[in-house]
């Protein structure tokens, strides 16, 4: 109340004590209507917390020393205290602490060096600079992979009821192509494998349907399969003003066509498209036909 008397204002004071707005506005007001009293404990409804500070500590502990197990935790802390603890009790006193339970990843095989990423993050800031002063064109190139159940998809499902989907359709769709950051692109939708010839293949579509006015570089990923089509065609590409450049090894996030991928798996693609080969192609195609207007990529 002294502080609140000298003008700090609520955000000041939630800041202060670790509670939020709403906490502070509470105290003020019971401070206005019962003075002193006003800011005595109240008696608190529900049960007491299960386990002590102690076990919940303990708990925690073996929960960072082996995270995967964490379904086994519940049976110890009961062993321990004769106390039975939910999972789901477990998960919200680990929020708490500022844990979720929730899927890994795997990790790339290799740590990437810190010090060329960061090289590699200056070099293409300077790349957008010179590209949105209009002295160069640059492309992000990669290429994905589709299948018809490789992803199925949350949807909105009456309780009770379950969406199907077909299972092992066939087929795969690989799908290989450049894009801007307007966005604009050249995609090629492979049946087959992509390999060194397929990649030579696609820029050079590329390169046919652009009039070179300035020059354009094409950023891409350090696979093999991309620096084995490079090699031998690198110097006969910026004849037509196409120059390669490669991102640091293990930086996906750098490649900004991976954006592209992860919209059309993960948000554009239509109901329809799970159900069938064929759907899935048309449904790609019907992507890179409006990529830019009916689908757009927010880069931030």
């Amino acid at each position: 109340m002294y502080l609140s008397g000298k003008g700090y204002r609520l955000d000041q004071l939630a800041d202060i004590f670790g509670v939020d707005r709403d906490t502070v506005s509470g105290w003020l007001d019971a401070w206005e209507v019962h003075g002193l009293l006003g800011l005595r404990d109240q008696v608190h409804p529900g049960r007491p917390r299960k386990g002590t500070e102690e076990a919940r500590d303990q708990i925690g502990r073996e929960g960072e020393a082996a995270p995967h197990q964490a379904k086994a935790l519940p049976p110890r802390f009961e062993e321990r205290t004769a106390t039975r603890l939910s999972f789901r009790t477990l998960k919200r006193w680990r929020k708490e602490k500022g844990w979720v339970w929730k899927r890994c990843r795997r990790s790339l095989k290799d740590p990437r060096d810190e010090v060329q990423f960061r090289e590699g993050q200056r070099i293409l800031a300077a790349f957008h600079d010179r590209e949105a002063a209009g002295e160069i064109d640059g492309f992000y190139f990669d290429e994905s992979g589709l299948r018809s159940c490789s992803c199925v998809p949350y949807a909105w499902q009456r309780r009770g009821e379950t969406r199907a989907l077909p299972a092992n359709v066939p087929g795969r769709l690989n799908v290989i192509g450049l894009m801007n950051r307007d966005p604009q692109g050249y995609f090629q939708t492979v049946e087959g494998a992509v390999i060194h010839a397929t990649v030579i293949e696609t820029i050079a579509g590329f390169i046919r349907q652009r009039t070179p006015e300035k020059l354009t570089i094409v950023v891409m990923d350090h696979a093999s399969v991309h620096k084995k089509a490079v090699k031998p065609a690198q110097w006969a590409w910026l004849a037509h003003s196409v120059w390669i450049g490669f991102l640091p090894p293990d930086s996906p996030e750098l490649n900004s066509i991976e954006i592209l991928w992860k919209k059309i798996k993960y948000e554009w693609l239509p109901w329809a498209a799970y159900h069938c080969f064929d759907t899935l192609r048309t449904a790609l195609q019907d992507i890179f036909e409006n990529l830019g207007g009916k689908y757009r990529v927010n880069y931030g």
